[in-house]
């Protein structure tokens, strides 16, 4: 039987199971180290504020929006965001022997694949060009100088009514296959959807494009090889930002310097298996390489990726008429500062009310959305939310399918409405001291899914899970992502249709914090940033 491109990967992925590697080298930072620099400033203990230019602006933008990867940090850089002294018992605490600052959404390893690139109009302190932003020692660095309004306009598709700036959202796809193999490739993107959603919530965000065809903005960062794949471009108009200049010089058609950092991504491509890097091609062809007559006799669908060795079985689907839907509190808009202040949960507690859940929901599943996040979240291939009550004070337990639509809990009658969870590496008190949301992708079967659309679904996964991240620190709720859960048991206690996949969950809860565990919260730097 012939299937398509998609199929094969999905089934490589299933195939793998779920033992991970004995070892494997820490990926590194991108670097462009014979580039012109320009450092970006730190706030922090001491430091000035920073001012409304447009690099002090484009600096707390990259600080409170970019990603917390911060690889290889120096202790003093540390010190600068943390406001504790280099020399500190907290620092030697938090910085172990390769100096990693980690974050868990959706990877907790510290792989993050994103990487961000600064198509800048130019300002009076910047001049105008394309940047690689090195988030080690946050610094630009210059790969082409000149006035990029032309490339922008191809890449948006239309011509702008004055200056814009962009942001150029890249995924080093085999960054994390080291450790995740096939599955690295399904992560890799849904955490550069991730970082989507956290830039898509910046005040200073305009019009946000996932990349259907890469070659021109791969051409306009120099980037060429398959390393590393443009998928999304954040507009940053101006009129946010300040600058434009009016009499630039042309882009320069020269190439970027090399960069540094890829010999692992490099390594892990060399051996992926065949399936991983068709997929990989076909996407950054934007097409599929499979019939699609061929795809019609794929009727036999992959199975769902990593349950779990020892689950449980699942309880079989209850019937019956489902009961009434639950009308859910106006939700709450997360704020600017919450935004930025983002952090990774270090454990859950009980305590999470029915408006809480109802001002995350609404905010990663797309009710009313506005702004940059009107194309993600408002767009029709969104993926749903489900969620899986345990303790919601307000709610009764049970399984419910969000309406993003009117802003509804449709119960299901996938079981009885005892407390449930499913089996996920965390212990049991974390799993049910809340809710599990479920991000699932409940469209057309995944497997028929052409390589971008694949692609886009993963990158809205992430940026969901981030939403959702998001909303919960302004409402005071704790979230932890799981990649690794058993995928069956979500699938029949959920009561999901057939051919709904759960792609992610996310533990909700109230805060409890750990000690002697990393959580450093990060400042956007500016009030209005």
């Amino acid at each position: 039987m012939t299937t398509g491109v998609v199929a094969r990967y999905l089934a490589a992925v299933a195939a793998q199971g779920d033992t991970a590697p004995a070892s494997y080298p820490p990926p590194r930072a991108k670097r462009y180290p014979t580039a012109r620099r320009w450092p970006l400033r730190w706030p922090g203990a001491g430091a000035p504020p920073l001012g409304a230019a447009g690099p002090d602006r484009l600096s707390a933008l990259l600080l409170g929006y970019a990603p917390r990867r911060l690889e290889l940090i120096t202790n003093a850089a540390f010190a600068a965001m943390s406001g504790d002294p280099a020399t500190s018992p907290a620092s030697a605490r938090l910085l172990p022997a390769w100096f990693t600052s980690r974050r868990a959404v959706p990877s907790g390893g510290a792989f993050h694949p994103a990487e961000l690139y600064v198509v800048w109009a130019g300002t009076a302190e910047l001049p105008p060009g394309v940047y690689h932003h090195d988030a080690v020692h946050h610094a630009l660095e210059l790969l082409r100088p000149g006035d990029p309004g032309a490339a922008l306009d191809r890449l948006f598709g239309d011509d702008a009514s004055g200056p814009r700036h962009a942001l150029v959202l890249a995924c080093r796809a085999f960054k994390n296959a080291g450790k995740y193999r096939s599955f690295g490739y399904q992560l890799a993107m849904m955490d550069s959807g991730v970082l989507l959603g956290q830039l898509a919530g910046s005040p200073l965000a305009g019009q946000v494009r996932l990349v259907t065809d890469p070659a021109a903005a791969e051409a306009l960062l120099g980037l060429g090889g398959e390393l590393e794949t443009v998928v999304a471009v954040v507009e940053l108009p101006a009129a946010r930002l300040g600058g434009g200049t009016t009499a630039a010089t042309p882009l320069s058609g020269a190439m970027p310097p090399a960069p540094v950092g890829l010999d692992g991504d490099r390594r892990n491509l060399t051996v992926a298996d065949p399936a991983v890097t068709a997929l990989h091609r076909a996407i950054r062809a934007g097409v599929d390489t499979a019939p699609r007559a061929a795809l019609a006799d794929a009727a036999t669908p992959p199975a769902l990726p990593q349950p779990p060795a020892g689950s449980p079985p699942a309880a079989p689907p209850r019937t019956g008429t489902p009961p009434p839907a639950v009308e859910l509190p106006p939700p709450a808009v997360p704020s600017r500062g919450a935004t930025a202040r983002r952090a990774s949960a270090n454990d859950l507690a009980p305590g999470l009310t029915v408006g809480q859940l109802a001002g995350i929901l609404a905010y990663a599943g797309g009710h009313r959305p506005a702004g940059a996040l009107a194309g993600l979240t408002g767009h029709p291939r969104h993926p749903a939310l489900w969620c899986l009550v345990s303790r919601v004070d307000g709610l009764a337990p049970g399984a419910y399918r969000y309406d993003r639509d009117r802003h509804l809990l449709w119960p299901s009658t996938a079981h009885d409405g005892a407390p449930s969870r499913v089996r996920t590496s965390l212990d049991a008190g974390m799993s049910a001291a809340g809710a599990s949301l479920f991000v699932v992708a409940d469209g057309p079967p995944i497997d028929r899914l052409d390589p971008v659309a694949l692609r886009d679904l993963y990158l809205r996964t992430g940026a969901a899970v981030q939403l959702a991240a998001l909303a919960a620190q302004t409402v005071g709720a704790a979230t932890r992502p799981m990649g690794g859960f058993d995928a069956e048991a979500a699938t029949a206690l959920l009561g999901l249709p057939a051919g709904a996949v759960p792609l992610l969950q996310l533990l909700v809860g109230a805060p409890r914090p750990r000690a002697g565990s990393l959580a450093v919260a990060f400042t956007e730097g500016s009030a209005d940033a």
